[in-house]
């Protein structure tokens, strides 16, 4: 059963598309979203186990536009989309 995580990225302004073709080439990336707030990316991942994910967010923070990066890993599920 993979490992499923947040990331929240605080980034240098960009552009979207610049956004989209970096974080493309990552296929643990689920989804992603540009958002309001504290943070500006919201990344949903899925790893192997927490050492994918602890090198996944290694290798996200050497994107020239990352500033900052916070992880928090799923524990349980509430609700999920089905269909």
């Amino acid at each position: 059963m993979p490992l499923r995580a947040y990331i929240f990225l605080k980034v240098r302004p960009a552009p979207v598309e610049d956004l989209r073709k970096e974080l493309g080439q990552f296929p643990e990336i689920i989804e992603g979203y540009v958002v309001t707030g504290e943070v500006d990316v919201v990344l949903s991942v899925e790893t192997a186990d927490t050492n994918e994910l602890f090198q996944l967010v290694k290798r996200l923070r050497t994107l020239p536009f990352v500033l900052d990066t916070k992880t928090s890993i799923a524990i349980s599920v509430i609700k999920e989309k089905t269909g």
